[in-house]
């Protein structure tokens, strides 16, 4: 029953949270200057009677409550609505442009982990050699600090320029906040006095990095795989926007441009679905992690 509850608790709070990114992206779009102004008006072949008609869509679209109410009742029934500025309904945009993203974001992930992992092993593998530990510690954080004061939107255009595949991107995005957080647990899993007895007893270091300190870190490391997931959807926007990948992020970039407000409040939705469920599998991670096994040196 516990279980059960907090199940549903994280459910409702999903739900709520998602409506809100809906919501408050309808009302900052429609607040935005010219949002009621249709282009279609600039044109001399319309008549006064056909500008009148523009004139009344938009006004009746302007009706929030009312146009968000039959939005969900549709989403109810399967039907994302219509998307005026690629003319096509969303759902299919979505199920067409999403597999392009997906490979993208996994490539970009598994590429940004591997690296910030791989980089942050040797400062706890050398913590013990102290002037080898302070000079590659050193190096690996100016460099760590160096690609964090990039925006990604720079990094994307440099990699356009290099000719690398847009999920260079997100690996040259990701992976110094993973060394950052995966430095700092594998460090201090290296300190442990049992990694001590273990290497003492002649458990290989292998055996020591596997057991002892990546297990040890493993709920704190999930935690931030799964905020990373949510961290790499923010920037596939304007890497996509850049590199031209006709992906998720590029239909979101263009329907800002045309103020298309039924494809940017499902898409806005959609992110903070997987924005949302990622933190819930971190909150849950961190209150229901895997606990280290501190004898384990067989």
């Amino acid at each position: 029953m516990p279980a059960m509850k907090a199940f549903a608790a994280h459910l409702l709070r999903m739900v709520a949270l998602v409506l809100a990114s809906g919501i408050a992206c309808a009302i900052l779009v429609r607040s935005a200057p010219g949002a009621l102004v249709d282009e279609r008006e600039l044109d001399r072949r319309l008549g006064e009677d056909s500008l009148a008609a523009l004139r009344a869509q938009k006004a009746k679209e302007a009706k929030l409550g009312t146009v968000f109410v039959r939005y969900l009742h549709g989403l109810i029934l399967g039907d994302l609505g219509y998307s005026e500025s690629n003319h096509e309904p969303i759902a299919a945009l979505i199920a067409e442009r999403a597999p392009e993203t997906l490979r993208e974001l996994a490539i970009g992930l598994a590429g940004a982990w591997l690296l910030g992992l791989g980089l942050a092993i040797p400062s706890g593998r050398w913590r013990q050699s102290r002037y080898i530990f302070l000079a590659y510690d050193a190096t690996s954080t100016i460099a760590a600090g160096f690609l964090l004061s990039l925006p990604a939107a720079l990094v994307a255009y440099l990699c356009l320029v290099a000719g690398a595949p847009a999920s260079v991107v997100l690996m040259l995005v990701l992976a110094p906040k993973v060394f950052q957080f995966a430095r700092n647990l594998i460090v201090q899993g290296y300190g442990a006095s049992h990694v001590a007895m273990a290497r003492a007893r002649g458990v290989g270091e292998a055996r020591i990095l596997w057991a002892h300190v990546l297990r040890a870190a493993a709920p704190q490391l999930l935690a931030v795989a799964a905020v990373s997931a949510s961290m790499a959807i923010g920037a596939a926007i304007p890497n996509e926007a850049i590199c031209d990948v006709p992906g998720l992020g590029r239909l979101a970039w263009q329907a800002a441009l045309a103020r298309d407000l039924p494809l940017l409040v499902n898409l806005t939705m959609l992110v903070g679905l997987v924005t949302v469920a990622a933190m819930a599998v971190a909150e849950t991670v961190s209150k229901h992690g895997v606990a280290p096994a501190v004898g384990a040196t067989a």
